[in-house]
């Protein structure tokens, strides 16, 4: 069992810029087809109960109107995703491990290994555009 998420990072549709993305996380034990399918499924709209992150203040874009911090253009948010994320899996690790979902044994109560993110994660990234006035559409490719 392995943790595995989806990310929904939310683009400006004006300006192409995102600032925040939403996170949600998931225990699966499955193939990679498998999980493939099951995260897809739960992008269409699972982003609606996902956690809000800001983008990192490390970040910045600038232009002739000045620097933004915690920002990036979203062709660039795949691009950098891994060292985005980066506190973001320490903090979704962490709540995980103080879940207690021991269960028991013919030996007594088992303890379980701690859920963590594999060193190469498994994620699904669907872009959400965000209208002016606030409206948030996922853009699903087809296929």
């Amino acid at each position: 069992m392995e943790l595995v998420a989806n990310v929904w990072p939310i683009v400006d549709q004006m300006t192409g810029v995102v600032q925040r993305f939403l996170f949600r996380a998931y225990a699966l034990d499955a193939t990679d087809q498998e999980i493939s399918t099951v995260l897809n499924i739960l992008a269409r709209s699972d982003y609606r109960t996902a956690q809000v992150v800001k983008i990192p203040d490390n970040y910045k874009l600038s232009s002739e109107h000045g620097t933004m911090s915690g920002a990036v253009e979203a062709p660039l948010f795949n691009q950098y995703m891994h060292s985005i994320l980066e506190d973001t899996l320490i903090a979704v690790e962490k709540s995980f491990a103080n879940m207690n979902n021991y269960g028991i044994g013919v030996d007594g109560p088992l303890i379980p290994k701690a859920l963590t993110f594999p060193a190469e994660p498994y994620f699904v990234t669907t872009y959400l555009l965000e209208s002016p006035s606030g409206e948030l559409t996922p853009h699903i490719k087809a296929g």
